[in-house]
């Protein structure tokens, strides 16, 4: 084909149109490869903290390293198209190979230290992430030499990809993980992979669109950069402050919404719609006006984001606390499960609330992320035009911005997560953050037309600031108002450290406590005093036992009164929890027995790393729809808890949620199983009860205690139902939960097998 024909508007055309859809779904696949990676990582180094800080830190660090590298490569490279062809074919076949290269990392370091973690975690993500990295500035190189408008290309391309990564959250989550698996997103990750490569390799050969450095493309001409070296330390500042508080709002919400894998990706998907919204308005934008003041205009949008999050946390905790608003907080906050699918018709009423049910993640998420978001999206491209210096380093100028505000992501998180949230707290360092923001109004000389001398600037920063301070909740009073025990109790503990909020309510013996926002334990409680009676009751010589998830320790409570009891081990995920119970001089005590070890550690992390055999093990820590829950609750976790347990061991687990899928499961591992109302026992060996053993154990308890505990309400707790016989025929037709199909944590698929095999039933004859 000639080049005069090659080059024709009509194929330019071609590739100007399928450079963006290739740049959507390229956003897309990297999100989805982001979910499943992540996911899969935990598996083998735990959902900590620690685990998780290192995890993303290390893939956005890798995204920042790619586009430096990306800029460097999209100047110097002639064929930019066969270039980007090459690292979607790669990324393929890092993909297609991924799950057995963590199979392998997985034999060989899972449960080591953190450092040890951090090598191999790097390990996996530094080829992958640095080649996702450099697709940024390479296609935006690629788009501008058509183009010829820099701010109007990276506005749109960085639209189109934050798009498409906004679609892949959700696509991800409600649809792939939920119905196909964990497995199954890498493959359909590396199918777009490779589609895309065809279709770069369709614009290679049938446009022949090679950028030479011969070529002549009009561009246009942008005024020098204002700020010099001095920009790059701004972009690091703000994006600090991007991560920061995307970190205090996933936390926020997620006491609304609880701590589902569909909240997360919700609001994840809220958060990168914002941003390409704002890089769109900004595309827009750039087209009615031709010149306006780029530096004005970036500095008044941070100074936005700042007076945005003051006002609208403000209102919020105002509205909540003293209007009619409040009832939405309560509604969000009663609600366990987020989206619900829990249609009510009872009432207009009931049905609109259960409709705020089904979408108040997006709602909240709407209210306290879009806005903001939309400012950074279109902060973005503005910087990244203030940052152009050479009309022909196009890829290297996004590159380098790009890196500097990955950088910032990443100390931010660091920062954010493990100094200031711990020692300011979410409402404090939401206020230091809102008018460090306004500190850049200082910098604004114009809005639009209407110059600002300074010190209307100085006076408008001073008296917003004043009004901040006056209104802003303080720490600790924002969740406060924001959950909504049961009942009147006159003392509030409250705890906010790396791992989230813990709130325990106190009346005399009376206690119930959160952990962000969902309910975990209570006291008086004789119902676990039962369900431990009842595990004790078949363990035939329990000596060594290991608790996973506190609570507020009733389980603990009742496993040291046991007069065989050597050494109790107790794993807790939450050093906030523990931090905040014992202000309380109960817990203080139990804690205080010699036999007592407790462990501040994920729970499968714990095992992994860790040899012993225990007589009885008892877990409660999760309800199985939470957010990594399915690390606990699979076949193969089943399996590390049976390597685990002596001989004659048992094993317990609790049934919060889930009554087919849970017990199915366990019950592909070990072959004796006892299904109980509201828990399961099951061991390597047959299940004979010892009620001598029992009666000893009771008689430790007071007499108050033993009545309330044959009381109905504790007593049904342990009503027997059946053996693994009668599980194998009410489970009929049902998944077992595996460490690449996590059933139950991601319920939309469960739910819907649920509702239609009930319709399917409902249409047969009637015999």
């Amino acid at each position: 084909m000639p080049d005069s024909h090659r080059n024709s508007p009509r194929y330019q055309g071609t590739a100007l149109f399928l450079l963006p859809g290739i740049f959507f779904l390229s956003g897309l696949g990297a999100l989805i490869y982001q979910v499943v990676w992540q996911r899969l990582l935990t598996l083998h180094y735990g959902v900590g903290s620690v685990s998780t800080t290192i995890i993303v830190s290390v893939y956005m660090l890798g995204l920042g390293i790619g586009a430096y590298a990306g800029g460097i490569l999209a100047e110097r490279v002639k064929n930019k198209i066969v270039l980007y062809c090459f690292i979607e074919m790669l990324l393929a076949f890092f993909g297609l190979i991924s799950p057995q290269f963590l199979n392998l990392l997985g034999t060989y370091t899972a449960g080591s230290s953190y450092v040890v973690a951090l090598c191999w975690i790097f390990a996996f993500f530094c080829i992958p992430t640095t080649l996702m990295g450099m697709t940024l500035p390479l296609v935006i190189k690629i788009f501008n030499a058509m183009t010829g408008n820099f701010l109007r290309s990276v506005s749109f391309l960085y639209f189109i990809n934050t798009l498409g990564a906004a679609a892949g959250s959700l696509i991800a989550s409600y649809i792939i993980i939920s119905f196909f698996g964990l497995d199954t997103g890498i493959f359909f990750a590396v199918a777009i992979n490779i589609t895309l490569a065809l279709a770069i390799f369709f614009i290679r050969t049938n446009t022949a669109f090679v950028i030479s450095e011969n070529q002549q493309t009009i561009r246009q001409v942008l005024p020098p950069n204002p700020l010099g070296k001095l920009l790059y330390i701004v972009v690091l500042v703000t994006g600090f402050f991007a991560i920061g508080y995307e970190i205090i709002w996933f936390r926020v919400i997620g006491v609304l919404v609880k701590a589902s894998p569909y909240a997360f990706s919700s609001i994840l998907a809220v958060y990168l719609l914002g941003i390409a919204l704002g890089s769109f308005g900004m595309d827009l934008y750039s087209r009615k006006n031709q010149a306006f003041d780029r530096k004005n205009l970036f500095f008044l949008f941070q100074a936005a984001i700042g007076l945005y999050v003051l006002a609208v946390f403000a209102g919020y905790y105002y509205f909540t606390a003293n209007t009619a608003f409040g009832f939405f907080t309560r509604a969000s906050f009663l609600n366990e499960l987020h989206p619900s699918f829990a249609f009510s018709l009872e009432s207009p009423r009931a049905f609109i609330m259960s409709l705020f049910g089904l979408f108040d993640v997006f709602i909240w998420s709407a209210l306290f992320v879009l806005p903001p978001t939309m400012l950074m999206g279109a902060s973005f491209p503005l910087v990244s035009s203030l940052a152009l210096t050479s009309q022909d380093k196009e890829g290297q100028t996004v590159g380098t911005v790009y890196f500097f505000t990955i950088a910032g992501n990443v100390l931010g998180g660091i920062v954010t997560g493990f100094l200031l949230l711990p020692l300011l707290g979410t409402e404090n360092t939401l206020l230091v953050f809102s008018l460090t923001g306004l500190l850049f109004f200082l910098l604004v000389t114009a809005v639009f037309t209407m110059p600002l001398r300074l010190p209307i600037r100085v006076c408008s920063v001073i008296a917003v600031a004043g009004a901040g301070f006056l209104v802003f909740p303080g720490k600790g009073e924002l969740y406060k108002i924001m959950h909504t025990p049961w009942h009147h109790y006159s003392n509030v503990l409250i705890e906010e450290d790396i791992d989230g909020i813990v709130l325990t309510y106190q009346e005399d013996e009376r206690m119930i406590n959160f952990i962000n926002g969902l309910g975990h334990g209570y006291r008086p409680g004789y119902s676990y005093f039962n369900v431990a009676n009842e595990a004790v009751r078949f363990a035939p010589k329990p000596e060594s036992v290991l608790i996973i998830g506190y609570g507020m320790g009733s389980t603990a409570e009742a496993i040291l009164k046991m007069d065989t009891l050597k050494k109790l081990t107790i794993v807790e995920l939450s050093d906030t929890l523990m931090t905040n119970l014992q202000k309380i001089p109960v817990f203080q005590t139990m804690l205080s027995d010699p036999r007592v070890e407790l462990i501040i550690d994920d729970g499968r992390r714990f095992l992994l790393s860790n040899e012993d055999k225990f007589d009885l093990i008892l877990m409660d820590p999760l309800r199985t729809t939470t957010a990594y829950s399915n690390n606990i609750y699979s076949q193969e976790f089943f399996q590390l808890i049976s390597r685990h347990l002596s001989e004659d061991g048992v094993f317990m687990i609790s049934l919060v949620d889930e009554f087919r899928v849970l017990p199915k499961t366990l019950a592909s591992v070990f072959p004796f199983v006892r299904l109980y109302s509201q828990f399961c026992l099951a061991s390597k060996r047959p299940l004979r009860a010892n009620d001598e053993q029992k009666a000893r154990l009771l008689a430790a308890y007071t007499a108050e205690e033993k009545a309330h505990m044959d009381e109905p309400m504790y007593a049904q707790f342990v009503q027997y139902r059946g053996d693994e016989n009668h599980i194998a025929e009410i489970t009929r037709g049902y998944p077992i939960n595996r460490d690449l199909k996590p059933v139950c944590e991601y319920y939309v698929g469960l739910k819907s097998t649920r509702f239609f095999t009930r319709l399917r039933e409902s249409k047969l004859p009637q015999r």
